[in-house]
């Protein structure tokens, strides 16, 4: 490997190294340092026997945002704030405390003034919701706060932290499985991550499940979220019991099978956003272990986007597909020449389990995920300010992820590792707009919401303006059976056609003119039949509420039917956002 090294402490010198490397046609890898926690992007293999320039980014002056603050940060109490936390407080005794919080959610795009509190076992989850039906407040959870979507407590509600809820389990563990009927019981606050590792100690398989490792698997089922599969449904319709507090402060089960199923309140509870009640914990049915074949291509983005017969060979032929487009990845910046990164999933026989990569395999990359996240982290000012120099940035990132992060090849490995295939997300906070479509196996259909994002990528460029600077990313499932889950849309049920396109549009928190391009390619979308992942960024589009229970007008009245024949009253759990796509309000 051929290496020189820049060294830029201000933008401008960055840009200039770019540039450098343009010319003298080297491939440039940016990282903070020339090793970060023991490890370098230059020792990849992907790097062998290639020309490459390290861009050292560790002197480099961050820019400040403004938006930046504190995710928790307690604040200062208004007299009759202070008078709702007193009665409380007086009402549970001494835990949990409640306290006053400016509340934010992860990509800080949800905020409010909340009444906090984080209960640690069923005894004081009960008094918290006793108090809060007697002093007429109404609660949510938070979960990992994760959620783009209008789902977390509005000012002057409780917001309830479940992670350290202890379990009632025998062995005070919080997740447990029974392997003669291959069922997982996990704890609210069990992160997908946590999830991950059992699954892989157990060698038992979900096959829906979300990239992120992070999140609560709870929350995750509660709101719907998503795999990717074409006979995959949403994580909600793996779940066969659960456990939920009621508005008496009384655990219920609530059951899709067995003795006391109600399969279709089930199907409202297992994806109820909250609305009924606070989750205890979740069963999960599972599949024995499942090997598969994971693929890496990077073929043209106009070959694919353009083409309904290569998307068509490319969704039809793999049981499992992920198309990413990463803007401006391609010299000179013409995005007709920009390569897509595709990743494939197909099941093997478990007898092929010698072939699949070690644990160093997923230690190294590990490494190298810190690293690339750091790196976006340090340069994201330069990005979000949606200028010239946005593009020249997403060039140097896509040859990470080629060159480094995801070459070219096959792999072997369990299902839960291909699943959360990119760790340290946390670390560079993003905007994301989901739309759900059911593109009914129409790949001209398909090629049109594609290309709603292209042209709006490119008449935002012709303004010299670069909103889109993280991806476009497309996901191939099937439809769910749960009410407000994922991919309802397309159910049979109400005259879908089980097969469901969800394709989200992910930019750098704080980007400049996201707002206008997002509401753009949202209007277009809703235009075309669509509908929000509602867990994802939506609220902010125009007579959104509106169009979703339009086009989903039969789920939701399920729901509400079936939120009303439990008896919960569910005023105690309804946000604003919750009563506004029920059509409360």
């Amino acid at each position: 490997m051929d290496e020189r090294t820049h060294l830029p402490e201000n933008q401008q010198q960055l840009i200039d190294s770019i540039h450098k490397c343009m010319q003298d046609g080297i491939i440039p890898i940016m990282q903070p340092g020339t090793q970060v926690r023991g490890h370098s992007l230059l020792d990849a293999d992907g790097l062998k026997g290639k020309q490459v320039a390290l861009i050292n980014i560790e002197n480099i002056q961050e820019l400040p945002f403004p938006g930046d603050v504190p995710i928790r940060k307690a604040i200062r109490m208004s007299e009759s704030l202070d008078l709702i936390i007193k009665q409380l407080q007086n009402r549970v005794g001494s835990k949990p405390e409640f306290f006053a919080e400016h509340f934010q959610n992860w990509a800080e795009n949800q905020t409010s003034s909340v009444i906090s509190c984080s209960p640690k076992t069923k005894e004081e989850m009960s008094k918290v919701i006793k108090a809060a039906a007697a002093e007429k407040v109404v609660i949510r959870c938070a979960g990992a706060r994760h959620s783009w979507a209008p789902v977390f407590a509005d000012s002057r509600q409780i917001c309830v932290n479940t992670k350290h809820i202890k379990s009632d389990y025998p062995n005070k563990s919080n997740i447990r499985a029974d392997l003669d009927k291959r069922t997982v019981d996990v704890m609210t606050g069990v992160t997908t991550g946590d999830l991950k590792t059992f699954q892989l100690k157990q060698k038992l398989s979900l096959n829906a499940n979300v990239i992120l490792d992070l999140v609560q698997v709870v929350s995750v089922a509660q709101t719907g979220c998503h795999g990717v599969g074409k006979d995959v449904h949403c994580v909600s319709d793996n779940l066969v019991k659960m456990r939920v507090f009621d508005a008496n402060g009384e655990l219920r089960t609530y059951s899709a099978d067995g003795d006391g199923a109600d399969v279709e309140l089930f199907r409202a509870v297992s994806a109820g956003f909250g609305c009924f009640g606070v989750v205890y914990d979740v069963t999960i049915q599972m599949d024995p272990e499942v090997i598969v074949k994971t693929g890496t291509s990077y073929p043209s983005m106009h070959d694919v986007f353009y083409s309904k017969d290569k998307l068509q060979e490319i969704i039809e032929n793999n049981w499992a597909v992920e198309i990413f487009w990463f803007p401006f990845n391609s010299l000179p910046f013409d995005l007709s020449n920009d390569e897509l990164w595709v990743r494939t999933f197909n099941k093997v026989r478990t007898q092929e389990t010698e072939k699949v990569v070690s644990h160093w395999f997923y230690k190294i990359k590990n490494a190298y995920d810190f690293i690339s996240q750091e790196t976006l982290r340090t340069v994201s000012p330069f990005i979000r300010a949606g200028d010239w120099c946005a593009p020249l940035i997403q060039w140097v990132s896509f040859h990470t992820l080629k060159h480094i992060l995801y070459p070219r090849g096959e792999i072997y490995e369990e299902l839960p590792n291909a699943i959360h295939f990119r760790n340290h997300l946390d670390d560079a906070k993003v905007y994301d707009m989901e739309f759900v479509f059911d593109y009914e196996g129409d790949y001209s259909r398909l090629k049109k919401i594609i290309q709603v994002v292209v042209k709006q990528v490119k008449q935002f460029e012709a303004k010299k303006q670069y909103p889109l600077n993280v991806s476009l990313e497309m996901r191939f499932m099937t439809y769910s059976d749960a009410y407000l889950g994922t991919g309802s849309i397309a159910n049979p049920r109400y005259g879908g056609s089980g097969h469901v396109v969800c394709i989200e549009i992910l930019s750098l928190k704080g980007t400049e003119y996201w707002e206008e391009f997002s509401a753009a390619v949202g209007k277009e979308w809703m235009a075309l039949g669509g509908v929000p992942h509602l867990a994802k960024q939506y609220d902010h589009l125009p007579g959104i509420f509106d169009d979703i229970r339009q086009k989903m007008a039969p789920q939701i009245k399920a729901f509400k039917d079936n939120l009303g024949k439990s008896g919960v009253d569910s005023s105690l759990y309804m946000n604003t956002g919750m009563r506004k796509l029920l059509g409360y309000e």
